[in-house]
C-alpha cells in the first residue's frame, strides 16, 4: 500500500467510507481533504474514516480532517474515525482533540455509531 492510497466506498445513503493508506502529512492531506469534500458533495452526512493502516499523522494530515468535521455536524452528521493506532491516537491526546473528534475503536462500533443517528 503506498503512503497516499486514499479509498473511498459507499456503504448506505448517508454513509460512505473513507480508508487510509499508511501516512497521512503534507504530501497527500489534500487528497484526503478532497476525497470527503467530495463525499460532502455528493450528500453524505456520515463519513467513517478507517485508519487501520496509518502509521504516520502529521498537523497537516490532523488539519484535513479538522478542517471538514464541521461540515458534517451542521448537516446532523459527523466525521468517524476508528482503528486508529497507538501512536495516531497519542497524536490526537496530545493536541487535546479526543473530545472533539468522534472516535471509535473499530468499524462495527463505527457504523452503529452512523446508524443510530439517522
Amino acid at each position: 500500500m503506498t503512503d497516499s492510497n486514499i479509498n473511498r466506498r459507499t456503504l448506505n445513503d448517508d454513509t460512505v467510507l473513507i480508508t487510509a493508506g499508511w501516512t497521512l502529512d503534507n504530501n497527500n492531506a489534500h487528497e484526503m481533504v478532497d476525497a470527503i469534500m467530495l463525499a460532502q458533495a455528493d450528500g453524505y452526512k456520515f463519513i467513517i474514516i478507517d485508519m487501520r493502516d496509518l502509521e504516520f499523522l502529521s498537523s497537516a494530515g490532523v488539519g484535513a480532517i479538522l478542517g471538514t468535521v464541521e461540515t458534517n455536524r451542521e448537516a446532523g452528521g459527523d466525521i468517524v474515525l476508528c482503528n486508529l493506532s497507538e501512536g495516531v491516537q497519542h497524536v490526537l491526546t496530545v493536541l487535546d482533540l479526543v473530545d472533539y473528534l468522534t472516535i471509535v475503536p473499530n468499524m462495527d462500533v463505527a457504523v452503529s455509531r452512523c446508524t443510530a443517528k439517522t
